[in-house]
This record gives structure tokens, C-alpha cells and sequence, in this order.
């Protein structure tokens, strides 16, 4: 059980509210309906993605395909929030990111970079990619950031490997630490409860991984619910360190127990 009624909710998507088969984009079953109920029920809430290759318009569109009824401006993901840092801070960054979203990263003077960008590049991981990261990093002199640093995802049935094994090589090979603007990192989940307008005490996150949406929203002060979809296994239920608030069986169930929760 939760262990009071939150005043708002952060929900991750893949795996929650939807899956890949086959490189489609499906909801999970009763997963509309539970997005459904958490709208009429005016409990404001934020998507939480870590999905680093696609622009939050372009998820918002993704999801209204599949009937769900969301803006993007109620998605947050990596690639938002390191776009706002570049602005705020004026930076020149060298990107290594998805082509989906590099468009995002055109409107920065990218001569001379100051700071380092590295997101879900996919087949753009090669190893020279890797290595012209590396010399831009070795010697600390600009900052690294990493669009998330989840370990694998679920693609149509299967696992792939996430952005955080290559940020943990170039971390381990340059000596320099990567600021993390995606989950599980404490700062994402506080902006996020932030757009909310509330505290991340006072917020529920829903999440399929353990550690990156789970144990990073608990980390940062929020109820974590953990669901039984998309890349959970069962060892998930018996963590080490990160205990759930509450282990649901679907998004539906955990909307249920938000709901009903006095």
C-alpha cells in the first residue's frame, strides 16, 4: 500500500503504458484506460521517458497513434532537459546522439564544444564515434553529460543494452564522470515534480525498471511503484537495496491503488 494519497503522478512510458513489437508502438493492455481514469480523476501528472531518440512532440505523437490523449508539453525527457541546459548556460556542445533528434542540437554553435553530449546513438555507436568522444573527454576539461544511463530496454520481446554501458566505458577510459539528465538521477525527478508544482514527497512515480525509475524516484524523495510489465523480472521483486513502495501488477492496478488510497 502507499503510504499516503499522492498529490501527483510521474509515470514512465515504455514498458508501462506501452511496448515495442516488432518496431510498433502498442499500449499495453488496459494501459488507455488507466490514462484515462488518471485524467478524469484532474490528478495532474508528467510522463517520465528516458527514451533519448525521439523529441517529447515527437513521443507525444506516438502515443496519441495508440489512444493516448497527451501533449508534449506533459513529457519529460533527457533530450528536453539538456536543451534547456545548453540554452540557460550558452554552451557549445559536441552531441553523439540518435539522428531522430539531432535536429534538436542544430540551433547551438557545435565549433570549439565545451561540453560533451552523449544519448541513445544506437547504430551510431561505432567505435569510432566512441573514440572521438573519448579525446573530447580525456583530460577533463569540458563536461559530460549522459541523456540517461538505463541498462537495457525492451524491444519487441527482447532486451538490448541501454546508453549506460557506453557512457560507463567512456567514464572508465577518460576518468571523467558523467552528469546524468535523465533517470535515475535525483535532479530529473525533482524537475519533474517541479513541473507539477509540487514536492517530490508529494508525488508517486510508476515505473517498470527497479533501479533507473524506481530506486531513482525513491532516491529523490517520491513513492515508487513498480509494475509487472515490460522489462520487469522477477528478481526485480526482491532487490538488494530498492524496496518499492508498491508492486502492481500493470499501470491499471497502480492507478487503482493511487485512486483509492485516502
Amino acid at each position: 500500500m502507499l503510504s499516503k494519497k499522492p498529490q501527483g503522478v510521474l509515470c514512465d512510458i515504455s514498458g508501462v503504458l506501452k511496448n515495442s513489437v516488432n518496431r510498433v508502438d502498442v499500449a499495453i493492455e488496459k494501459s488507455v484506460e488507466a490514462f484515462q481514469r488518471l485524467q478524469e480523476s484532474r490528478i495532474p501528472y508528467v510522463l517520465c521517458t528516458n527514451e533519448s531518440c525521439y523529441t517529447t512532440e515527437a513521443m507525444a505523437k506516438k502515443l496519441n497513434r495508440i489512444g493516448f490523449n497527451v501533449s508534449a508539453d506533459k513529457i519529460i525527457s533527457p533530450v528536453s532537459v539538456i536543451v534547456q541546459v545548453i540554452k540557460e548556460n550558452n554552451n557549445r556542445p559536441y552531441v553523439l546522439v540518435n539522428e531522430k533528434v539531432a535536429d534538436e542540437f542544430a540551433q547551438f554553435d557545435q565549433t570549439n564544444p565545451d561540453i560533451v553530449v552523449v544519448g541513445d546513438a544506437e547504430d551510431d555507436f561505432t567505435y569510432e564515434a566512441m573514440n572521438r568522444t573519448f579525446r573530447l573527454l580525456v583530460g577533463g576539461e569540458r563536461k559530460f553529460y549522459c541523456l540517461g544511463k538505463s541498462k537495457y530496454y525492451l524491444d519487441s520481446g527482447v532486451l538490448k543494452l541501454e546508453v549506460g554501458c557506453f557512457i560507463a566505458g567512456l567514464e572508465y577510459s577518460s576518468q571523467v564522470q558523467a552528469e546524468i539528465c535523465g533517470k535515475p538521477s535525483s535532479a530529473f525527478f525533482n524537475l519533474a515534480a517541479k513541473m507539477l508544482g509540487l514536492s517530490p514527497s508529494d508525488v508517486v512515480m510508476i515505473g517498470d525498471d527497479i533501479d533507473s525509475d524506481v530506486g531513482g524516484a525513491m532516491n529523490a524523495g517520491c513513492q515508487g511503484i513498480l509494475v509487472k510489465t515490460g522489462k520487469y523480472r522477477e528478481k526485480d521483486a526482491h532487490h538488494p537495496t530498492v524496496k518499492p513502495t508498491l508492486i502492481a501488477d500493470n499501470v491499471y492496478h497502480a492507478i487503482d491503488v493511487i485512486l483509492s488510497t485516502k
